[in-house]
């Protein structure tokens, strides 16, 4: 594992206790990304059973971040425009389920069934960020994001697929294909939160031609 059992109630103390400070300072990304690893920190902690691969390396990359975040020190909210976020999967719970765990971070977005009608969409929208299921009937995910990376305007638009498939070769294709970033199924919905705000976050510090300003 990526960390071990105390490391992990060891980080949640620290980023508990960060969290309030952050806000008190009016460092309001900073609290945001603090308070929504706070709680994936402390799922971890009270279930073991939660913590994988995924979650672990969901965990490293959250905290990577926040020291990103407390190096710019901006007051400025890189959440302050609305969202732009496409959600793509032909199970209607799981689509149910990304969007819930989005709207829990008070992040709309726009779910689809069908990679065909996602490709349709980002062709005339600017989405800043796309979850993918893989295993989808005709075109999978990784087809997808191969389709996704030569429309203008989406070169560089974060993809993170949510899949069952977390074997070495799926890892691999991910990659190839030009994807971000992945998250197993099943998911807990704090984690996929976690994983949209980092995404949805680096993409704004890094302005594309296209997206909205932040």
């Amino acid at each position: 594992t990526l960390f071990p059992y105390t490391t992990l109630f060891r980080s949640y103390t620290q980023v508990h206790a960060f969290t309030g400070s952050a806000g008190m300072v009016g460092l309001k990304d900073l609290s945001e990304m603090a308070a929504a690893l706070e709680v994936l920190l402390k799922s971890l902690h009270d279930i073991p059973k939660n913590i994988n691969v995924s979650t672990l390396r969901t965990v490293a990359h959250a905290l990577d971040f926040l020291e990103r975040l407390l190096r710019c020190g901006s007051p400025t909210s890189l959440l302050a425009a609305p969202a732009q976020i496409l959600v793509v999967d032909d199970e209607i719970l799981s689509r149910r389920a990304i969007t819930f765990a989005l709207e829990k971070a008070r992040l709309k977005c726009v779910s689809v069934d069908r990679p065909e009608v996602a490709l349709s969409l980002m062709a005339e929208t600017p989405f800043e960020l796309v979850f993918t299921d893989v295993q989808m009937p005709g075109m999978d995910g990784f087809g997808l994001c191969t389709k996704i990376r030569a429309l203008p305007g989406h070169a560089t638009t974060p993809v993170v697929f949510v899949t069952s498939l977390t074997d070495f070769n799926s890892r691999a294709r991910s990659s190839l294909s030009g994807g971000n970033d992945f998250i197993a199924k099943p998911f807990l919905f704090i984690e996929l939160t976690v994983k949209a705000l980092i995404h949805l976050m680096q993409r704004r510090m890094q302005p594309q031609p296209g997206s909205p300003p932040a």
